[in-house]
């Protein structure tokens, strides 16, 4: 259905824009015929070619300033014809047709029907509800360094977004559809973010499964975060390159039983996961291979000196939040506590 709808849209754009195209030759047209009768009839006032267009150009749009006139019978016939007969007709017509278009493009940018003119932007794609959806544009534009970030929302369980943001765009079509992406510019976004359908739908690991794989199908180069609901599902996931998976329910749970065994966990976590307080956590790749390779403990202590708290060390698949004997190696990823990111250059400067 919104595909066709989207079709019917395409082919009335095509058929306005070659109206306004003949509306342009008319009016276009009728400029130059008055200019051209005003200067050859009336001769008596010495006109200029600039002034002759000048005169026209102001009679069409009803101004008028008067310096100017028809006096000849031919250019009064010239100004009749040119300009009240067809120019003020086409010149009316086609200051509607613009208006419509401009009325146009916001009802297609509410309803999600339009394509937005975006690059290196973020999907956010499915929308459980407008509670989450907001926290998390809120959240990610919050961070000084993507503030100025162009968020596209794809979905097809809403008719129009309920709320309005800067640089926040709506793309209304199925999340399993190439053709919603090819609107929503996914050849050329650098990161998307799949939530769940909703926490009571079975299929929603496998939507987000597939939805991965339609985004790296389209664009190789596109990092994704995928909502899981069900960690049993990760098998889901197996032949997707660049994808990170986050299972609410399991770190909810594991939260609340931290919290109960030690009260104060849960505070510190909302601090050190959010972008709202200074001090968060963030995670810089190891991008070349240090030799002497120094030990972690070691690492540890250098970044304390300029405020960064490393606090685990992502190799492959695996997480080690006790550094014991482990030394820093290519392709390792460092999460810390900081109040700002930092390149590896950076933190490799940190360490001397």
């Amino acid at each position: 259905m919104i595909v066709r709808l989207s079709r019917i849209m395409r082919q009335l754009r095509r058929k306005k824009s070659v109206g306004l195209g003949v509306l342009l030759v008319v009016l276009i047209g009728s400029v130059v015929g008055n200019a051209l009768t005003f200067f050859i009839f009336d001769s008596a006032q010495d006109p200029g070619v600039g002034d002759a267009f000048w005169y026209s150009v102001i009679s069409i749009t009803t101004i008028g300033y008067g310096d100017f006139s028809a006096e000849s019978l031919g250019a009064r016939i010239g100004t009749g014809v040119f300009i009240i007969v067809v120019g003020l007709s086409a010149f009316t017509a086609a200051i509607g047709m613009g208006v419509d278009w401009i009325i146009e493009l916001q009802y297609k940018e509410r309803s999600g029907m339009g394509s937005p003119s975006v690059d290196n932007h973020l999907l956010i794609i499915n929308y459980p509800n407008e509670r989450r959806v907001r926290q998390i544009v809120g959240e990610f534009l919050r961070d000084p360094k993507h503030k100025n970030d162009e968020i596209v929302i794809v979905t097809d369980q809403i008719e129009s977004l309920p709320f309005v943001l800067s640089r926040v765009h709506f793309v209304r079509g199925s999340p399993l559809e190439e053709e919603t992406y090819e609107r929503a510019k996914a050849s050329r976004a650098r990161q998307a973010i799949i939530l769940s359908t909703g926490y009571d739908d079975p299929n929603s690991d496998s939507v987000a499964a597939s939805i991965v794989s339609i985004l790296e199908h389209m664009n190789p180069e596109i990092v994704s975060v995928a909502e899981v609901l069900n960690a049993d599902h990760a098998l889901l996931f197996n032949g997707s390159k660049n994808v990170s998976l986050v299972y609410t329910f399991r770190m909810s749970n594991n939260l609340i039983v931290q919290e109960a065994q030690d009260p104060g966990v849960n505070l510190l976590t909302q601090a050190i996961t959010s972008n709202e307080i200074e001090g968060t956590l963030a995670s810089t790749k190891v991008a070349e291979d240090v030799t002497p390779s120094p030990r972690y403990r070691d690492v540890a202590k250098r970044l304390l000196d300029h405020d960064l708290n490393l606090v685990g060390i992502i190799r492959e698949d695996s997480v080690h939040a006790m550094f014991n004997e482990l030394s820093l190696v290519q392709n390792d990823r460092l999460v810390y506590i900081s109040s700002e990111r930092y390149d590896w250059e950076t933190i490799r400067s940190f360490l001397g």
